[in-house]
């Protein structure tokens, strides 16, 4: 990796991880103002439909089964700063220019997606990244970290909170996981594993905290070492809380494919070598002016809950798909 591509790292770790506060999400509570400046609101239209985590001036971290229209990213807009998703007042709207799912995305495998932004933002105190994995070291992963979102407060019922969420939630061992998921696989140990090295899992079953509808695409925090660190992308489950715990997409598993997609991108912009992104605005603005409806009909989107969703709402899918 060149000069140019590493050049985005190096001012991330002044800021990454340290939010100025320093004191639901199914069993979880209203988070604190300020506390989780990373978070983010990944919408379709006015309609939140995703979390999702900022990791630098200009990209989000998300999963790749929130986003169907990858053809006309200027659909998906961004909303940072602010802990209440149905107000306009302390919060900033950013609107996606690019979208990249991972390449071996498929089900519940490679459930993750960059997002960037026309423009880069400027960090405040309510708005800034979160820190990823340092692919040189051994990562050391507590006992329980956080998740945070404006997911379902309970599987099955309709309501979505507006204040942020967030629970401490313990983190599961993999084979632990693997036999709650897939009990008869000890007795046929040649069959796949669902719970690839992929994922993460993680959720407290005994005190029912987890996260939901809605909250797919979200961070899975941990303090690490003084800061906060994303190990994990809220990607799938079965039901909420109950008898299964939530399956995370593992951060630190494709840290390598993050960075090489952002230090391509900051390559070709410090070359003026991206014009083909600069072509696709110009094509493909106008149909992104015009929504959703527009550009697909009346019928493709379907409102859940008064939230416009894909298949009943992008979130958390199970092991056979959403």
């Amino acid at each position: 990796m060149g000069p140019a591509g590493c050049a985005f790292l190096l001012p991330l770790l002044l800021v990454c991880g340290r939010p100025v506060h320093s004191s639901r999400i199914v069993g979880g509570q209203d988070a604190a103002a300020k506390r989780w400046p990373w978070q983010v609101s990944l919408r379709l239209g006015n309609a939140h439909i995703c979390g999702g985590s900022l990791v630098s001036d200009r990209w989000i971290l998300t999963a790749a089964h929130c986003l169907q229209l990858t053809w006309i990213p200027f659909l998906y807009t961004v909303w940072l700063g602010s802990d209440n998703r149905a107000s306009s007042k302390g919060g900033v709207w950013y609107h996606v220019f690019r979208v990249v799912i991972h390449p071996k995305f498929h089900d519940t495998i490679g459930d993750i997606a960059l997002l960037r932004l026309f423009s880069r933002i400027t960090y405040t105190p309510t708005i800034r990244p979160i820190c990823l994995p340092n692919i040189k070291q051994r990562l050391r992963v507590p006992d329980s970290c956080w998740v945070t979102g404006w997911g379902k407060l309970k599987h099955g019922v309709s309501k979505y909170p507006t204040r942020l969420q967030e629970a401490e939630i313990p983190i599961i061992e993999s084979l632990v996981c693997e036999k709650i998921y897939n009990p008869v696989g000890i007795l046929l140990p040649q069959t796949e594993r669902v719970i690839q090295e992929s994922m993460i899992c993680a959720g407290d079953l005994h005190k029912r905290k987890d996260t939901c509808q809605g909250d797919s695409g979200g961070p899975l925090a941990c303090h690490i070492d003084g800061v906060w660190t994303q190990i994990g992308v809220s990607s799938w489950g079965i039901d909420c809380a109950e008898s299964f715990p939530g399956v995370y997409t593992n951060v630190t598993y494709y840290q390598k494919w993050i960075i090489t997609v952002i230090s391509r991108a900051e390559v070709l912009r410090a070359n003026n070598l991206d014009l083909s992104d600069f072509v696709l605005s110009i094509i493909l603005l106008p149909l992104a002016l015009l929504g959703p409806s527009s550009a697909f009909g009346p019928h493709l989107l379907r409102r859940v809950g008064g939230m416009v969703g894909w298949d009943g709402n992008a979130w958390r899918i199970s092991p056979r798909g959403k």
